[in-house]
């Protein structure tokens, strides 16, 4: 039987991007097709205080970008010092969210993330070419992504529980820049550790 072109260039495309393991808040729930594709968000998702202190930060981050820019341009000091009374807010919010606690169906997990998709695990099963809707909070900055997926894989596990292996679909521009620079962060970290332990 041949490989449908479209799955195997989803395949490629993912494997191209870079994987990092990691630790996220995580809340998913099953949706149908229609409503992955419509990019259409679970109410209870909307409704998350956490998620919407960061979406309206980073609101006004994207409208007040092209000022930064051209603050950039004239002053780099000035820039530097805006930046870094952003990294203070960004900070206070992750604190209040994290003293907020979290939803009772969202919880902490190790995952294997890229910008294409991630690998989460699971107490039960999900079909295969099912789709999720999942909400994403990365640590430690607690920036929450809404985003859809579509299961690629479903494996049980000898320990029990499953691996689930899932591709992003219609990821939006600006939650693909995120979750790249919250990769790219990652694997610096990751990288100034292992080297201060050699």
């Amino acid at each position: 039987m041949k490989n449908d072109p479209v799955t195997q260039s989803t395949a490629n495309e993912r494997r191209s991007f870079f994987r990092v393991n990691d630790q996220v808040l995580l809340r998913y729930q099953p949706v149908d097709e229609s409503s992955a594709l419509a990019n259409m968000i679970p109410a209870a998702f909307k409704t998350d205080p956490g998620y919407c202190l960061m979406q309206e930060l980073q609101a006004i981050d994207r409208n007040h970008a092209v000022f930064l820019r051209a603050i950039a341009e004239q002053n780099r000091d000035l820039e530097a010092y805006l930046k870094g009374q952003d990294k203070k807010l960004e900070l206070i919010a992750a604190k209040i969210i994290e003293h907020e606690g979290t939803a009772p169906d969202q919880k902490k997990q190790r995952v294997s993330i890229s910008e294409g998709g991630l690998s989460i695990q699971s107490d039960s099963p999900l079909a295969n070419n099912g789709y999720l809707a999942l909400q994403i909070t990365l640590l430690p900055t607690h920036h929450t992504l809404m985003v859809f997926a579509k299961v690629i894989n479903c494996s049980a596990v000898s320990a029990g529980g499953y691996n689930i292996a899932l591709s992003f679909i219609h990821l939006k521009d600006s939650d693909r820049q995120q979750l790249a620079k919250h990769i790219m962060q990652l694997q610096l970290t990751q990288r100034r550790n292992k080297t201060s332990d050699d």
